[in-house]
């Protein structure tokens, strides 16, 4: 049976912070995903894998989400991270571009990604994509990330759960490996 490296492979957390709690009211992230994301934490903790958070910092001075300095931008309190743990500030949708995550990588000769977070279909799929491009074997987590209702095209609710049901059957054609946090624990 295929196994993955700890010391080969990263648990990325992308842009688990407060103001996806607070703004995106009345709907949060939904209530598994913290739990969820604290227990692959613990499990990537235990095998001494390197765990990257990824900070949104923005650049619109016009949006109050993600400003440098507020509650918003932190980390849940849930999962903070560790001081041995590795924190990365991005300004774009995907966490390698001008951010020196993939250096980083590098450094600790990390191949594999287990991707978690928010969004789904906006910084976690940008994120996915840019590490397919730059030669990692991706891991997307389905149980540790989310996404929210969007309206389409013709004003229909498109449900959270439908967005994530598509982009993880896309991402699972050729970008990353899809599958849930036991699935994943179960390749170490």
């Amino acid at each position: 049976m295929f196994k993955l490296i700890p010391e080969k492979t990263a648990l990325l957390i992308i842009d688990v912070q407060w103001d996806f709690w607070k703004f995106k009211l009345p709907q949060v992230p939904p209530p598994t995903l913290l739990p969820n994301l604290k227990r692959l934490i613990q499990f990537c903790r235990s095998k001494n894998m390197k765990i990257v958070y990824i900070k949104h910092i923005s650049h619109n001075r016009k949006s109050n989400f993600f400003q440098e300095g507020t509650e918003g931008a932190e980390i849940m309190e849930e999962i903070r991270p560790l001081p041995e743990d590795h924190i990365v500030i991005k300004h774009t949708p995907g966490a390698f571009f001008n951010s020196g995550l993939d250096d980083y990588l590098r450094k600790h000769t990390i191949e594999n990604l287990v991707i978690t977070g928010m969004q789904t279909d906006h910084c976690c799929d940008t994120t996915t994509r840019e590490a397919h491009a730059l030669g990692y074997r991706n891991y997307f987590i389905t149980d540790c990330t989310a996404t929210f209702d969007m309206i389409g095209e013709n004003g229909e609710r498109i449900s959270r759960e439908e967005i994530q049901r598509i982009e993880t059957a896309i991402l699972s054609n050729g970008f990353a490996t899809c599958l849930t946090m036991e699935a994943l624990m179960a390749l170490f």
